[in-house]
């Protein structure tokens, strides 16, 4: 719209210019015509050529020196010498017409040259002073003497003071929507400025959101390495740890080699499944057991493995009716069970653990509940240390990523249970 208005705008501009050219030239083409008719055809009121050849002349003279003024405009662009260039063209005008009404033709030339070169005020007196020369020589070029006369030179005066009001108004509404049509496209093009400007500092902020965008996306990226690296590799080792120091006390206590051994093969299988882990992470893929089955079995599988590792008693329960959640509420679910069952294990000594997997219609939690030593839970800065603090952050923030919470419930003697409570939200949001 904007390149179309600007378009629009040259085209007019173009048309007045070459309107101003044109009216330019009718005054010479006027002049022209009106000596050749007054050489060449004869009136009776008109006067020898020894009158009428040197007023064409000098008329001719002062339409050059209008000319080449124009093409010097005055320092504020307006043209040099209007009001003196009208009064010098309507006397010379006025003499030629009381010489040879024929030059009639070219009085009427008053008219655009006051339209053209006075200000708003003088313009109307310039018109109406244009129409005494144009009158005269519709009444036969002589002065009137007689009061008949004075009254038919006024009247047809009165006429053309009309006609010449009418095209006036005309040309006033016709200015009026120029100089709007001018300032709408002023500020138009001042709009224009400002779009630009805007789409310049947009891409701007765009580019500075790129780069911010990127920089979140790394830091997130950072932040789920570190939480998957926790889940996986840390609880990894520290069950490596856990099962070589099992087999280390087995031999130092004389066990049989197949009790020791088996301590040495869960910590190989320990070490396999933390690598695979450990390579889904990076990929962010989902975890392998979760892959294999739904959330149910994948924590029955957890809870199997656990007993199988810690000689205790382990248990899973699942109420309402199961069904698949979207895969961050699973994996969230699955990384708090594995950190629960691995702090159980590192500091609970506990006998019994137990898991409740509950469905309800908007909500799922899940409970650990060990009859472990429990703690202090004003001493989990201390715990801190020892890295069990940095475990229960990380399911805490993982709970609260998906609108959800994790409840600590313990004391020294009394065991521990951890509850997690997410949004139910299928597979289909």
């Amino acid at each position: 719209m904007i390149k179309e208005h600007a378009a629009d705008e040259r085209t007019l501009g173009a048309w007045q210019q070459r309107l101003d050219r044109a009216a330019g030239l009718l005054g010479y083409v006027a002049l022209l015509v009106a000596t050749a008719l007054a050489l060449l055809v004869p009136v009776p009121t008109a006067r020898s050529a020894r009158v009428t050849l040197p007023a064409a002349a000098a008329a001719l003279l002062w339409l050059l020196l209008r000319s080449a003024l124009d093409r010097r405009p005055g320092p504020d662009g307006r043209a040099r010498y209007g009001g003196a260039h009208f009064l010098g063209l309507l006397a010379v005008t006025t003499v030629l017409v009381l010489d040879n009404p024929i030059y009639g033709f070219f009085a009427f030339t008053g008219y655009l040259h006051a339209s053209r070169y006075l200000e708003e005020r003088a313009r109307v007196v310039g018109t109406a002073a244009a129409a005494v020369p144009t009158t005269l020589a519709q009444t036969g070029g002589v002065l009137p003497t007689s009061g008949t006369q004075a009254g038919g030179f006024l009247a047809v005066l009165a006429f053309n003071l009309v006609v010449v009001g009418i095209l006036l108004a005309l040309s006033e509404v016709a200015d009026r929507l120029s100089r709007r049509r001018k300032e709408a496209n002023a500020e138009l093009a001042e709009a224009n400025r400002l779009l630009t400007e805007m789409l310049a500092e947009n891409a701007g902020l765009h580019a500075q959101l790129l780069v911010q965008a990127r920089e979140a996306g790394a830091a997130d990226e950072r932040r789920r390495l570190a939480r998957e690296m926790h889940d996986t590799v840390a609880q990894g080792l520290a069950g490596i740890v856990t099962q070589l120091q099992a087999a280390d006390q087995a031999r130092e206590q004389h066990a049989p080699a197949k009790q020791w051994q088996r301590h040495l093969d869960s910590a190989a299988a320990l070490a396999r499944e933390s690598l695979t882990q450990a390579r889904r992470a990076v990929h962010a893929l989902r975890p392998l057991e979760l892959e294999r089955a739904a959330l149910p079995e994948a924590l029955a599988e957890l809870v199997e493995q656990w007993r199988e590792r810690n000689s205790a008693a382990a248990g899973l329960t699942v109420t309402g009716e199961a069904r698949p959640l979207h895969p961050e509420v699973e994996v969230t679910l699955l990384r708090i069970a594995q950190e629960s069952l691995a702090n159980a294990a590192k500091y609970a000594r506990a006998s019994r653990i137990g898991l409740t997997l509950s469905y309800m219609p908007d909500l799922v939690t899940l409970d650990v509940r060990d009859d472990g030593v429990g703690f202090d839970p004003a001493a989990e800065p201390a715990s801190r240390a020892t890295g069990g603090g940095y475990g229960l952050t990380v399911m805490r923030r993982r709970a609260e990523r998906l609108a959800g919470r994790l409840d600590l419930e313990t004391e020294p003697g009394a065991g521990t249970t951890v509850s997690a409570t997410l949004p139910a939200i299928s597979t289909e949001e």
